[in-house]
C-alpha cells in the first residue's frame, strides 16, 4: 500500500520499465537489440536514440531490474561491444557546462559520462576488443602527459596524465572514436584508482 511519502507518478512508474542501453555496434539493427533483451522479459519496445544506444521497454519493473542486473556488460549476437545498462534517466546526465548526458544521441561530448569525482586520472571504456595499447596511447596522447596507461579488461583502460587539467581535456573527448574502432568511447574522470588486475603498464619518463 502506497503513503503519501511514497506514492509514484504513473509517469515515475512508466520511467521504471525503461533502461537506456548504450555501446552496441553501429549497424545493429531493432531486433538484434530487442531479442537481447528479451532475456529479462517480455519488451514492449526499442526506441533508438542514436547510433549505438537506444531505450528499451518493457512490460514491467521486475524485467526492467533483471535488465539492470543481468545484461549490463554484455554483448549483442554479432556485436564486438558490451552494453552499458541504466534505468532510463539515471547516471547518464552530463554535468558540466554543455552537457546533455553522454549516453544519448548528441555528437561530440563535453558532458561527463559516469559523474566521477575529477583528478589527473580518467577512465575510458567502450572502444573494440583486440584494440591495442598504442591505439588507445595516440589518441589520448595530445591531451598532455601520459603517466601511466593500464588496461583492466578487453574495452576498458585507465589513463593516468600528469595533472587534472589534462586529464580534463581527456575527457572533454568522450564520444570520440579511436583509430580503425566502429565504435566510440566513454571517458570520464576515475575516482577509484584504476581497479584490480590491470596489465600492461606503460609509462613517460618524467
Amino acid at each position: 500500500v502506497s503513503t503519501p511519502g511514497t506514492r509514484r507518478t504513473p509517469l515515475l512508474t512508466a520511467a521504471m520499465t525503461k533502461v537506456f542501453v548504450n555501446g552496441f555496434d553501429f549497424g545493429t539493427t531493432e531486433d538484434q537489440v530487442r531479442h537481447h533483451f528479451s532475456s529479462a522479459g517480455p519488451v514492449s519496445r526499442v526506441m533508438f536514440q542514436g547510433k549505438g544506444s537506444a531505450i528499451v521497454s518493457y512490460n514491467s519493473e521486475d524485467a526492467a531490474q533483471r535488465a539492470l542486473k543481468t545484461m549490463e556488460g554484455s554483448t549483442i549476437d554479432g556485436n564486438r561491444r558490451y552494453v552499458n545498462v541504466k534505468l532510463d534517466g539515471d547516471g547518464f546526465k552530463g554535468d558540466r557546462k554543455g552537457g546533455k548526458g553522454d549516453y544519448g544521441d548528441r555528437k561530440g561530448g563535453k558532458g561527463r559520462g559516469f559523474g566521477g569525482p575529477r583528478g589527473p586520472q580518467v577512465i575510458v571504456r567502450g572502444f573494440d576488443f583486440g584494440t591495442t595499447e598504442e591505439q588507445v596511447w595516440n589518441h589520448f596522447d595530445h591531451c598532455g602527459e601520459i603517466v601511466e596507461l593500464r588496461f583492466l579488461s578487453e574495452g576498458t583502460a585507465v589513463i593516468k596524465f600528469a595533472s587534472e587539467a589534462q586529464a580534463s581535456r581527456a575527457v572533454d573527448m568522450n564520444r570520440s572514436t579511436i583509430d580503425g574502432n566502429q565504435r566510440y568511447v566513454n571517458v570520464d574522470f576515475d575516482g577509484k584508482g584504476g581497479g584490480k588486475g590491470g596489465k600492461g603498464d606503460k609509462y613517460v619518463d618524467g
